[in-house]
């Protein structure tokens, strides 16, 4: 019943190299400037994850700013009172 070839094994070949997190904070940091600000906060913890193994430090950075920018300029949205 266990299946090495299914989508659980893809995710898990996909999170071993950080494709996973790098497209995953990709997507959440475009979402989070079009859509829905607090995917901002998923970007920022892809980006983390891809900064924190060192195998994409610029990717990584680049992706949780992004991320934290749409957040921030969300909360800041928010007090102004608009």
């Amino acid at each position: 019943m266990d299946d090495p070839t299914g989508v659980s094994a893809t995710v898990r070949a996909w999170n071993e190299d950080g494709t996973l997190y790098f497209w995953g904070g990709i997507a959440s940091a475009i979402i989070s400037w079009v859509l829905i600000p607090l995917f901002g906060l998923a970007a920022v913890y892809a980006g983390y994850r891809l900064y924190d193994d060192e195998t994409s430090t610029t990717g990584g950075a680049v992706i949780a700013v992004t991320g934290a920018i749409g957040v921030v300029s969300w909360l800041a949205f928010l007090a102004a009172g608009a």
